[in-house]
Formats: C-alpha cells, structure tokens, sequence
C-alpha cells in the first residue's frame, strides 16, 4: 500500500506532465496542483502509527465537577449561544451534538455557525439537522465516512476536518418557540502550524419554495479556489408522482457549459430506479416516502473520493422537471405530465474547501421560511384535557424514544374503549395529519379518526401500535425496553379554522403508546390551478422561441441572398 504522501507525489507528477502537454492552462493546473497536495487527507489507519504532530484538546458543553451532572447548555428563543472559541493554529478532528426541547422541528430552527480566523462571516451557516443529512425538520440515522448519526437522528457526529490558523468560534442560534438543551463535544488538535496550503471548511444551505419553473435548483454558486466535497439535498414533494428526472451540473472556472452533466436524481445519489432508503461511507439516502404529494426525502453525496476543483468559480445546479401526477378537484379526473417543471420544496446545504473565507452569496433565510406551518398536539403531559370512556386509563409514563422521553400509555379493558384530544385550528387550508406512534410488543390495533366543524374524517380504521421492528440490531436493546419511535402519515385533508378532536378507538382490550400528533400545513393549496398556469405560460414561451428562430433564420436568409446578388455565388 502507497503512503498518502506518495500518492500526493504521484497526483503532483500527472499534472505536471498534464501542464507541458497543456501549456496555456499552466497557471490553473499548478494550483490544482498545490490543492491536491496540500488538502489530500492521509489513511487515518496508515498515519496513526508515526508520531502525531500536536496536542490533543476538548471542548465541551460538560463542566469537570464529579459532584454535578450538569452537562448541557440551555438556549432560549431568539437566543444566539458562542458554544467556544479555540485559539489556533488548531484543526477540528470531530463534532458531536445531541439536542432535546419542546421543538419538534429544532433540526431545522437551530442553526449552527462557525467562524474561522475572526472573519465576519460564518463559513457554517446552516440548520443543524440539514448539516447531518436530515432536512424538512426531520431527524434520520446515517453511517458514513464524515457523517454518523445514530439514536433516532439525535445522537450527531460529524468527522470534517476543519483546520484554522487563528482562531474558531462555534455557535448555535435557536431561532424556535422554546427552549432546546444542547450538549456538545468538539474533539480537536493544538497544532505548531498551520497546515500548509491550507483550506477553510464551509458548509451553507440554501432553500427555494417553491422552486422555480424554467431555471434549475442552484445549490452552490460561489468565486475563490478550492474543491467541492458534498451535497445534502433534500425536498417536499407538491404533485404526486416521481420527482427525480433531474440532471446535476457542475459549471467550472466560468464554463458557460458544464463540463459535468449527469443523469438523474437518483444516479447522482448512486442508487437506480427510483430511491430508497441505504447509508454507505460516500451516498446514501436518509429519508424517503412514497411518491406522493408531501413526499419528503433527503440524500447525501461526498465527493471525498474525487473533489470537483475550481481555481475562480463553481456554480453546481440540478434540473428542476420530472412527471407530475395532477388530480382535478372538479371531476377527479387525473393526469400525469412528463417532464414539467414542479413547484417543490427544494432545500440543500453545499460543502467545500476554500483558500479564502468565502463570501455568503444571499441571505440566510428566516425559520417562519425553512419549515411548513405546524400545529403540535402533546400526547405526554397534556392527561387534564383528555377525554376517555370507561374502562380507559390514561397517563404519561417515561420512555426513552419519545420526545422529551416521555409517551402517553392508553388502556383499554375492552372493544371500543376510547380517548380523545382536543386541538384548534385557525387558518383553513391543507394540512399533512401524522400519528407519532411507539410501537410495543403489546400494542395493539385502534380506529383513528377526526371530528370537526365538517363533521368526521376517518383517518385510519385499523391503526396497528405492535412493534415488528423491535429486532432491527440500531434500536436493540432499547426496543425491548421502550418501543420502536415511529411516524405514521394519515393523509392530506382540508380543514376549517375551528375546534377539532383526534379520537383513537380500540378494536379489543389493548394498549398504544402515543408521542403526539403533528397537523403540518401543507403548502399547496391549488396544484390543478398551478398547473394550468405553467401550461399556458410555457405554450407561451415555446411560441416565443420559435417566432425567435423564424425571425433569426430569415435575416439570416436575406443576408445570404444579398451576398448571392452581389456576388453572383452563394457564400460558402
């Protein structure tokens, strides 16, 4: 096995024979040159039996006191917390976060930043869940090369090498409605000197809702040198049907075409027809739901393996059309359309090296911006505004894999015994209903339903609370002990602004173990109509564009027969 400093050699030497076979791009392939030398991580396995220059340094949320058990930090609403500030020259071997609260959707109302050298500008800036590969608010399991996330997505490591010469500063800014509990530890290398060539980390997200039609999704346009080393993509389906007919481009040191094209969604991702859920050390896919409207999804992409340099600029983009299955509200009748552009909720944090502090290219959007409308009914806690008929009980017992580790035990002498809890809505609209269950062994099945200004929607006849997974090897021996923490969508309904009450009915003597139930906003309230208005504006620029060619190939056509008149010869 070549050492890491050999094959740095072997790297410089292709390229140099590249420069004398391509002399006028000299000055562009000696500074790729020096990136790939400089940046090119050792074999962790190989390096660690030579001596390790510098000294090994913690920063922590803990407190040394053996008499104290005090070991998080407590950030409140609107709060911005400076979780530490290293003096260099220093490098960040590895980040570890776990995060409890109130918030059900801190992943994506905690944002986390990082400073490096005194700059003014966070080359981090992006919300925590979507910097560990779980984005829409989500939380989600991963195990790859720079990223591992495990304990139901709250348990966040991160193993980017984050080197600096002056100085760091991390901080988190909880732009939520409650109060999150932030542990952290930071694991980190005093250094005697920089490394040399040297390039910052950074990572920035970026959003649009909705994405725009007849442009592709931008997920990283920026000026400098450096090298691009990954993608988090994830987004919020609007129509039903397959998303994911959409090429990625890499444009490099100002290309007007990309010299990287690729072939679809999924084949960025590496995976092939279609996308499933699978976590390896380069790609994987975090989240996915079945196609359909509000399905969510978040994959990752290192370019560890091959970085895509860039000596000026680098602008990555992927293409925004694919089907899109449309239901007419009047008839029913529905229609898929092939390869259209659609209205989804696009979200992505880009990764790169850089020279320089790289200058964020737009604002960083508000929380209100990042996360749909929710309104959160408590299961645990709330047992004083529970209804339940005789034979029920009703009381909140500790568990480890609900929300603030604590569940709703529901139990039921008898068919039929019930439990209802009340909730308000104020707008009117769509809303995504979800049941968080806690699947048991014990559990049993029970009807769920909704009953509101309208009158009754049944939400699921046979809602099943017995945990099949309770074998998977992540969640073992937890399960057996708490359950297996679970999501389970109940559909998209329209509701009126009014008093509502979620009803959960069993179908024999059982029990269920509930966390709460989410009714998020969906935020498409007439896709038929949208898609009626892009049909007429793209028939529109389609006509517009041919007038262009008829026009521009009958100038062309005078031209050539003034120069025939003239000159007695068509030109050639």
């Amino acid at each position: 096995m070549h050492s890491a400093a050999f094959r740095a050699q072997r790297l410089a030497r292709r390229m140099v024979d590249t420069q004398r076979r391509f002399p006028m791009h000299a000055p562009a392939i000696g500074l790729c040159v020096a990136l790939a030398a400089s940046c090119l991580h050792a074999d962790v396995l190989e390096d660690i039996a030579r001596t390790v220059p510098g000294i090994a340094r913690r920063a922590s949320s803990g407190v040394y006191d053996p008499e104290s058990n005090i070991d998080a930090y407590h950030v409140g609403p609107g709060q911005t917390q400076v979780l530490c500030e290293l003096q260099g020259p220093g490098e960040i071997r590895h980040m570890w976060f776990t995060l409890a609260g109130r918030d059900r959707r801190f992943n994506r109302t905690l944002v986390l930043r990082m400073y490096w050298d005194g700059a003014s500008v966070p080359s981090v800036e992006t919300p925590i869940g979507d910097f560990f590969a779980a984005g829409n608010g989500m939380r989600a399991e991963l195990n790859s090369l720079p990223v591992q996330v495990t304990s139901y997505g709250r348990a966040l490591n991160c193993y980017w090498r984050m080197p600096f010469r002056k100085s760091a500063r991390i901080e988190v800014a909880n732009e939520g409605e409650h109060d999150l509990c932030v542990y952290w530890q930071f694991d980190w290398m005093e250094l005697p000197a920089a490394p040399p060539g040297m390039c910052y980390f950074h990572a920035r997200y970026r959003q649009e809702f909705p994405a725009k039609p007849f442009s592709p999704y931008i997920i990283f346009d920026g000026k400098g040198a450096g090298h691009y080393v990954g993608t988090v993509f994830s987004l919020q389906s609007s129509f039903g049907s397959w998303f994911g007919e959409s090429d990625d481009r890499f444009y490099i040191d100002g290309e007007e075409e990309p010299s990287i094209v690729g072939t679809g969604t999924e084949d960025y991702f590496n995976d092939a027809w279609n996308l499933r859920l699978f976590s390896n050390a380069n790609t994987g896919v975090t989240i996915k739901e079945p196609n359909a409207e509000d399905c969510r999804f978040t994959a990752y992409r290192w370019h560890t393996q091959a970085p895509v340099t860039f000596t000026k600029s680098l602008r990555v983009d992927i293409e925004r059309r694919s089907y899109a299955l449309v239901v007419d509200p009047a008839t029913g009748a529905k229609t898929t359309y092939d390869f259209k552009y659609r209205p989804d909720f696009c979200s992505s944090v880009a990764f790169w090296y850089q020279r320089d502090i790289a200058v964020p290219s737009e604002p960083f959007p508000p929380a209100a911006a990042r996360i749909n409308k929710e309104v959160f009914v408590e299961a645990a806690g709330e047992d004083e505004r529970l209804r339940t008929s005789p034979g029920v009980k009703a009381a909140t017992r500790s568990n480890r894999v609900a929300n603030q580790k604590r569940a709703l035990r529901v139990e039921s002498d008898r068919p039929g015994g019930w439990l209802e809890i009340p909730f308000r809505i104020e707008e009117a609209g769509k809303y995504s209903i979800s049941v968080y269950q806690v699947l048991t062994l014990a559990g049993g099945v029970w009807k769920v339903g909704l009953r509101g200004p309208a009158g009754e929607i049944a939400l699921d006849k046979a809602m099943d609370f017995h945990d099949i997974f309770v074998t998977r090897r992540e969640n073992y021996p937890e399960s057996f002990l708490y359950g297996t923490w679970w999501e389970k969508k109940v559909g998209i309904h329209a509701l009126a602004p009014g008093d509502y009450v979620v009803r959960f009915e069993s179908a024999a003597a059982g029990i269920c173990d509930l966390d709460g139930i989410s009714i998020r906003r969906f935020p498409w309230d007439d896709l038929h109509g949208w898609m009626e208005r892009y049909l007429a504006e793209e028939a529109a620029l389609f006509a517009a564009r041919i007038e262009e060619a008829r026009t521009t190939v009958a100038a062309l056509a005078a031209r050539i027969e003034d120069h025939r008149r003239a000159t007695g010869a068509y030109p050639r």
